[in-house]
């Protein structure tokens, strides 16, 4: 049992980069906790996570066969989307949402066709507006914020769109932060708007057991009785 995880630096979070086994450390983020929680619990599950920092859509699918379909997995969750809008808006280097949905639904045909039964796991990307002073270099998401998050906002539709499209599992983040932010402030799931902090990975780690590795693993059980 192979799980994966792809995507930019929220997945990365520092994790092994270098050497012969890329699987020892995990980073410190969500692919981490839900790692640890499931190697402890369950018997033959491996946690692998392939996320580079900085990744747009179509930086994930130059490498997409090295780092993803040449990887024997049997869940993949990826997890893509604030790049392409923060490169575009600031050097006009982002893939456009049209653009993203071209890649994206490719990047899942290929994935599908490579391992044709596997779970594929679409996470629903996300922003936080912060105060203006707490994020010092990023002010620009704040100044502009509804252009970013007008942009975010028609992201995280496609994704939502192409998990239903595709019959994959679709893990909303994002609504999950909306949810959370009616009573708490945003600084204490993000310290600069696009980053995570602990507290922020831990919830992302138990929404994606909930959504996705519950029901999985129940439908698994099921299938043994």
């Amino acid at each position: 049992m192979k799980i994966l995880f792809q995507g930019d630096s929220v997945t990365d979070t520092g994790r092994l980069r270098e050497g012969a086994d890329l699987n020892r450390q995990l980073g410190c983020g969500y692919p981490q906790l839900i790692g640890s929680r499931l190697m402890c619990d369950y018997d033959g599950v491996e946690v692998l996570n392939r996320g580079i920092a900085g990744n747009r859509i179509n930086d994930l699918y130059g490498r997409w066969i090295e780092d993803t379909l040449n990887i024997d997995f049997d869940i993949l969750s990826i997890l893509c989307g604030v790049n392409d809008i923060g490169f575009a808006l600031r050097m006009n280097r982002g893939a456009d949402a049209e653009k993203f949905e071209f890649i994206y639904n490719r990047m899942i045909y290929e994935a599908k066709k490579a391992r044709p039964d596997s779970l594929i796991v679409l996470c629903e990307p996300f922003l936080f507006k912060l105060e203006r002073e707490q994020v010092p270099g990023n002010e620009d998401i704040i100044d502009n914020w509804d252009i970013w998050n007008g942009n975010m906002q028609e992201r995280r539709q496609i994704v939502k769109k192409l998990a239903a499209e595709n019959g994959a599992v679709f893990v909303p983040f994002g609504e999950m932060f909306d949810e959370v932010l009616k009573s708490t402030p945003a600084i204490k799931w993000s310290f600069d708007g696009i980053h995570v902090t602990s507290a922020g990975h831990e919830l992302m780690a138990r929404k994606w057991i909930e959504t996705v590795w519950e029901p999985y693993q129940s439908t698994r059980e099921e299938k043994n009785v």
